[in-house]
């Protein structure tokens, strides 16, 4: 919100809008949806990042997250004991941990896991 008021301020007096919106990040001026906790790859105009392409019209490959996501380490993470334990998100009885990651999740929308299309067990702490 103080950003959004900087802006506006920055406006109101004159400033140019490159200048206002220099240290904004997209997120902030309402140009793009995404994930707070993936905020610094929005600091510029950058699809390429993950989609690999500046106007990208399909969903980036597994490729991309896990350049900065370890699947050892997310399975690690979400492991279950006992009887649950091949309800892993990350590490599961259908896929291994070779479930594509935009399966469960999306940087721009919310999805659910794609677990929950036949199995009625939760995720509560996933990030839709």
């Amino acid at each position: 919100m103080k950003k959004l008021l900087g802006i506006a301020l920055a406006f109101a007096l004159g400033a140019s809008p490159a200048i206002a919106l220099a240290n904004s990040t997209l997120v902030d001026q309402g140009a793009i949806d995404g994930r707070s906790y993936h905020e610094n790859m929005y600091k510029r105009d950058n699809c390429k990042m993950c989609h690999g392409v500046d106007a990208p019209t399909d969903y980036p490959a597994d490729e991309s997250c896990l350049k900065c996501h370890n699947v050892d380490k997310l399975a690690q993470k979400t492991a279950r004991d006992g009887e649950e334990e091949w309800q892993n998100p990350h590490n599961n009885l259908h896929w291994g941990k070779e479930v594509p990651c935009v399966e469960c999740h999306a940087e721009h929308q919310e999805k659910q896991p794609m677990c929950a299309d036949c199995h009625t067990f939760e995720y509560p702490n996933h990030k839709k």
